[in-house]
């Protein structure tokens, strides 16, 4: 349903985020003066439904010399109700699998709006070797996405004109306010922006639905996705044959509703850092916005704990923070410092997502921002809050600006995709009288309750999907469903994968791996690989109903050389 009139606020948690994307100046382009553009590489030859050709990956964009990585083209319906609406086009990746071929795994990586076909191109090797060549593993470009038509959404012209349309909104720096955790003359600021904003929003939407491709969205969203789902397993493993299937954040999301729609075509079923699917479902905004919220961002204290923790664990041989607080230090003493340096705090919700990076990122760009801030307070005689006493840097020190650059500001080929927003708010069971003052006053009460430590966007999204996700009604599945989740996850945390495989009973086995950052990918474990690699080619499930993995490296803060 196309919704022309009014506001319809999408509050977007980190997995829920605007990107910036290189587009090859060779790709069509709409009239430069149209404000909304999606770019597609949709060549003039369609092939038939249910139909690949597989070739090489050169013309996806993929620059690659790897003889296991094939590509092509799946035609599949524009509305699966509606014929007349014409033809999608999937572009679709593989990893052939490189010994005697057990089956096909489908892989989604999340988002929404991630690339299946970049994270194949790059991370295909790895899966091959996990899966120790038994398996094709394939993904695709979703809808919105890529080079699937319809492809990336884009509302602007280049990010230079993105950037100026929300200058001076709290768009661009409500990041920063939350990270000061909101003292009177901030929420003073804020809610003086109230009226702005609603207009601001209002001026998106419009300005996006201007554009020539604003009727390609109503087919964007989850349900369509399952759909298509279902058509690339009639493809590739045969007409209502079982789906092999293991999805990742938002891919949960999609792997849940796939059990819902289609519990006849499910077979070896992984889903991975759980997002709530019934918040999800039944989202509306005000009320389930922050159930929604609170949910997603349960575990962010406990997974910047965890960082903080192993810096003070590691010391100064492998944490250079502690230069700063000295040594001796917990890790409370650390987070009071990168409290005190505020600025990280928006940046270090990126961060908890990935604790391989963590030793890297904060001893280098996180320990120059801290420096900086140290620097600053005694150059200009601030008292540090609580009275700490903190080693200074004699020396002035530089940081890499591009790290330091929310976005990356750029004329053209660059441009900013709103394809996460525009399938989530597809998806969106909300209204048209949402307010912004609700959104900013759940955005407040849960950086009080909750965490301080994450970043917001807020958009407003015009258009729902033609097909909207049905209610979860219980099903008896052929094979039960491998349910996988992090002790501290920070956007996709452990209550999420518990829901599921409660929902799910005798349908569904639970893995809890003991290990931080966002799905079981963001730490090496043994024992949840092998779980989901005899799950898939044996058909084993873990002897009980919840089991326990340890990492297989929890020291995230090695000794630096």
């Amino acid at each position: 349903m196309l919704h022309s009139t009014g506001l319809t606020a999408l509050l977007t948690l980190g997995l829920l985020a605007k990107r910036v994307v290189a587009v090859p100046t060779s790709t069509p382009r709409s009239d430069p003066s149209v404000s909304c553009v999606l770019v597609s590489s949709i060549s003039s030859v369609l092939l038939s439904v249910l139909e690949i050709s597989w070739g090489g990956c050169g013309s996806f964009g993929i620059n690659t010399t790897d003889p296991n990585l094939q590509c092509g083209y799946l035609e599949v319906p524009m509305d699966y109700h509606d014929s007349s609406a014409g033809n999608a086009r999937l572009a679709v990746i593989k990893y052939a699998a490189t010994a005697k071929k057990l089956g096909t795994i489908f892989f989604n990586p999340g988002g929404p709006g991630d690339s299946g076909l970049e994270t194949i191109a790059i991370f295909g090797p790895v899966f091959g070797q996990g899966f120790q060549g038994a398996f094709d593993v394939v993904s695709w470009d979703p809808r919105g996405v890529g080079q699937t038509f319809p492809g990336e959404v884009y509302c602007f012209n280049n990010t230079e004109e993105d950037a100026g349309f929300w200058e001076h909104t709290p768009v661009t720096y409500i990041n920063e306010t939350i990270a000061g955790q909101f003292d009177k003359r901030d929420l003073d600021e804020l809610y003086s922006q109230v009226d702005l904003t609603e207009r601001k929003f209002k001026q998106f939407a419009a300005h996006c639905l201007s554009g020539p491709v604003a009727p390609y969205f109503k087919y964007l969203g989850t349900s369509s996705t399952v759909r298509d789902l279902v058509s690339l397993g009639d493809a590739i493993v045969g007409k209502g044959e079982p789906i092999d299937y293991w999805g990742v954040s938002y891919g949960t999301v999609l792997g849940f509703n796939f059990l819902n729609m289609f519990p006849e075509r499910a077979g070896h079923v992984t889903l991975d850092g759980v997002v709530d699917p019934t918040a999800w479902t039944s989202y509306k905004v005000t009320s389930d916005t922050a159930v929604l919220l609170r949910l997603s961002l349960a575990d962010v204290e406990k997974t910047y704990s965890g960082l903080a923790d192993g810096c003070a664990k590691a010391g100064r041989a492998g944490c250079k923070l502690i230069e700063f607080t000295g040594d001796n230090a917990s890790g409370d003493d650390v987070k009071t410092l990168l409290d005190y340096a505020h600025d990280v705090i928006a940046w270090l919700f990126g961060l908890l997502y990935s604790p391989a990076t963590w030793s890297h990122d904060v001893n280098n760009y996180i320990y120059d921002v801290v420096a900086l801030a140290l620097q600053a307070s005694r150059a200009y005689n601030i008292t540090v809050p609580g009275g700490h006493k903190y080693n200074v840097p004699s020396s002035n020190t530089t940081i890499n600006q591009s790290f330091l650059s929310l976005a990356s500001v750029a004329s053209s080929p660059n441009l900013t995709s709103y394809t996460s927003m525009a399938i989530s708010g597809a998806d969106n069971f909300n209204d048209d009288n949402t307010k912004i003052k609700d959104i900013f006053d759940i955005i407040v009460d849960t950086t009080r309750e909750v965490t301080p430590t994450c970043k917001y966007t807020s958009s407003g999204w015009p258009v729902r999907s033609v097909e909207r996700l049905p209610p979860y009604t219980p099903k008896e599945l052929k094979t039960p469903v491998l349910v996988i989740g992090n002790t501290a996850d920070p956007i996709t945390p452990l209550p999420g994968a518990k829901s599921v495989a409660k929902l799910l009973g005798n349908n569904a086995f639970l893995v809890e791996q003991l290990g931080f950052g966002h799905t079981s990918l963001a730490q090496a474990s043994s024992c949840t690989l092998d779980i989901i690699r005899d799950y898939f080619a044996n058909s084993v499930l873990p002897q009980e109903r919840s089991t326990q993995c340890p990492v297989d490296d929890p020291d995230l803060f090695p000794a630096l050389n």
